[in-house]
């Protein structure tokens, strides 16, 4: 169960860290696509955006880790249900920003 929990932790840990750095510098290779399909409108805007729902997935995920040891997988469906629909708001973030042409 630790290891469970600590693999949680460094991928929490992660994407709270990919959420920063997109959030900050505005680097978005992370991006599948990016400067090859579309380019951004607003790079700050999109920026903050984008880094702020990683920070969210990267809590969600350190929550999971600790709560799944007391409440079991029950936490985990609800939480791949959050992350899909942060996953889908990632996508709505950036179809909102190629609308602003």
């Amino acid at each position: 169960m630790a290891i469970e929990t600590g693999i949680g932790f460094i991928i929490g840990v992660f994407l709270i860290w990919v959420g920063y750095i997109v959030s900050t510098k505005g680097i978005y290779s992370i991006l599948a696509g990016f400067w090859i399909t579309w380019e951004p409108v607003n790079n700050e805007k999109l920026g903050k955006r984008i880094g702020v729902l990683f920070i969210i997935l990267g809590v969600l995920a350190i929550f999971t880790a600790i709560f799944t040891i007391w409440f079991g997988d029950v936490v985990g469906k609800i939480t791949a249900i959050l992350a899909l629909i942060d996953g889908i708001m990632i996508f709505i973030v950036i179809g909102l920003d190629q609308m602003g042409r």
